[in-house]
């Protein structure tokens, strides 16, 4: 039991850990403006791979803390609203977490619950930040150039980035199943 907690303890920490570098390396490198389209996915990816790796609290943990982490590594958005990009992280971990468990979707082909739970939670996360970021905006008042870059970021690119790094999850859950690193079906 408690070699358990360490394992789940620790790829957690490691995915976070990875979050945040990626984060990091996004606002260091010279990306410039599309950098959100090189880190969204990876950010995206880690939280579902932890949710592989360390299950749904591990995930859900990853989830939570990454929004505080863009922060720290220099993004400019406004403290109120990161709680409402946890929880679009969270929409998309419990999703894919739950759809990976569904005894409903495994007579279909193998591997359907993952893409069910990435295509669906993707959905969600952006349905969601996306009526979140039009809420917030309305509300709080920020320069209008934050607020012009805050409605694209949270808009469209939330789906398409959720849904690479849902691809970029995928290839390496399945290695790291290949490997018995981790079990997920």
């Amino acid at each position: 039991m408690k070699n358990t907690n360490i394992k789940l303890i620790t790829r957690t920490a490691i995915m976070l850990a990875l979050t945040v570098v990626f984060q990091a390396l996004g606002r260091y490198t010279n990306l410039g403006p599309n950098s959100n389209f090189v880190v969204g996915p990876l950010v995206n990816a880690c939280l579902l791979i932890a949710t592989s790796a360390a299950g749904l609290w591990g995930g859900t943990l990853v989830a939570i803390i990454s929004p505080f982490g863009a922060v720290i590594t220099g993004a400019t958005l406004p403290l109120p609203f990161l709680p409402f990009i946890a929880m679009g992280n969270i929409l998309l971990v419990v999703t894919f977490y739950y759809s990976t468990k569904s005894s409903r979707l495994k007579p279909f082909f193998k591997n359907a619950g993952k893409y069910v739970g990435i295509l669906i939670g993707a959905i969600l996360k952006f349905l969601f930040l996306y009526a979140s970021v039009a809420a917030f905006l309305r509300f709080y008042s920020v320069p209008q150039k934050l607020y012009n870059v805050m409605y694209f970021i949270f808009s469209w690119p939330q789906l398409l980035t959720a849904i690479v790094g849902g691809a970029i999850a995928l290839i390496i859950i399945k290695a790291l199943e290949r490997n018995k690193i981790v079990k997920t079906e």
